[in-house]
């Protein structure tokens, strides 16, 4: 039972080493702190408009995947930046940067959204039409007039974009809580970081005391 576990903890020791290998460390891949290269996202996406419905979901997963990648760049720079001297200024300078980069993929994502649905809403019609078009009439059947099949009409595409309209609303609401909650978040890990720097240099300092102290006092024994 004993040899059993040792070999599962040493098989398991082993996968995480060559899981941790294959991750480079921001200084392997030579980034520089602070320094971000702006949206690969803009200008191809800054106004799109999609062809078909597989274009906007494949837009909308290049966006959450940016989204993904500044989270891991807003970690490396963190890292990074404690060993400058100024080190709000090193995270500034990053952050203003995805900040931008986040508002450009967001953006992209709400307006994938907006023609995917769009394109749904297509797609039913299109459906509904074919089925209607099946249907054998019906004798005793009495057909509407135009005026009033347009009234329904326009009726309903007022209400379908007004749903559009409060939905996102209701996600750009939800993603500025996000940022503000995020940006707080930040602002308080550069505070830490600060304070935690300050600290340090208190230390360093009384430690140059005592050792000034010191020799003095072992100067002073010769006398």
């Amino acid at each position: 039972m004993i040899k059993e576990l040792t070999i599962t903890l040493a098989a398991l020791f082993c996968v995480h080493s060559a899981v941790a290998q294959t991750q480079p460390t921001p200084e392997e891949l030579g980034w520089e702190a602070g320094v971000v290269a702006p949206s690969p996202l803009s200008p191809k996406y800054d106004n799109p408009t999609f062809k078909t419905r597989q274009e906007a979901e494949d837009a909308k997963a290049i966006a959450q995947a940016e989204l993904e990648r500044i989270e891991k760049l807003r970690a490396g720079h963190m890292h990074l930046c404690q060993s400058k001297l100024f080190v709000n200024d090193c995270y500034d300078n990053a952050e203003r940067v995805l900040q931008k980069r986040s508002r450009i993929a967001r953006q992209l994502i709400r307006t994938a959204d907006h023609q995917i649905r769009s394109f749904a809403v297509k797609e039913r019609q299109a459906e509904g039409a074919k089925r209607e078009a099946r249907m054998p009439a019906k004798r005793a059947e009495v057909k509407q007039p135009v005026a009033e099949t347009e009234q329904q009409k326009s009726a309903r595409i007022a209400q379908e974009q007004a749903n559009e309209q409060a939905y996102e609303a209701k996600v750009r609401a939800q993603e500025e809580r996000v940022a503000k909650m995020q940006q707080e978040a930040q602002e308080r890990k550069a505070r830490r970081l600060e304070r935690q720097k300050a600290h340090e240099a208190e230390l360093k300092e009384r430690q140059a005391a005592q050792e000034r102290q010191s020799q003095e006092q072992d100067k002073g024994l010769f006398f």
